[in-house]
């Protein structure tokens, strides 16, 4: 499957049932994404209402994966089939780096190289908006570990017993960095 790599910056209804849909069939499935099992509906469309008050401001940018056979002027239909943020340092001091965050792909959609396209353009976004180094975690031993280092991620360390799992159980987080 090909997949398109679009920016979104605002979601009408069909986008946003397409994102909470994304979310929690992530957490569903044990994604690291902050958030445990099971999501209530009502708080995965808080959460992307709030982010999407961050992309009104710019401090946050969103990338979503959808087939690349879909019109993307009807997103009240789009199927999202990933998403990835980042989220730009606004501090005077940190002007140069961003962190990637909630990286997440449909399970029905895993194995396919959604991720690594969407990695490869929030990157390239990254790039385009001045930020010269990545910042980004994961649970400890996660899947999304292989991604990270695959891509050129360095691993700086983990720290033990640092959130809950999406089932509830305490393990630590690995920090990855990437200088662009």
């Amino acid at each position: 499957m090909t997949v398109k790599i679009i920016t979104i910056d605002q979601f009408n209804d069909g986008a946003l049932n397409n994102l909470v849909t994304l979310l929690i069939d992530s957490v569903q499935s044990g994604a690291s994404v902050g958030f445990i099992a099971p999501l209530p509906r009502i708080d995965a469309v808080s959460y992307w209402l709030s982010v999407q008050n961050d992309l009104k401001e710019r401090s946050r940018f969103m990338l979503i994966a959808i087939d690349e056979n879909t019109d993307v002027n009807s997103k009240d239909s789009l199927e999202i089939l990933g998403s990835v943020q980042l989220s730009l340092c606004m501090k005077k001091n940190g002007l140069h780096r961003a962190e990637v965050e909630k990286l997440m792909v449909k399970s029905t959609h895993r194995g396919k190289g959604i991720a690594t396209v969407l990695m490869n353009e929030i990157e390239r976004l990254a790039k385009n908006n001045g930020r010269t180094l990545l910042v980004l975690d994961t649970r400890q031993d996660d899947v999304a570990s292989r991604l990270y280092t695959k891509l050129s991620y360095i691993e700086a360390g983990v720290i033990p017993q640092y959130a809950l799992s999406s089932n509830g159980e305490l393990s630590g987080t690995t920090y990855f960095y990437k200088l662009l």
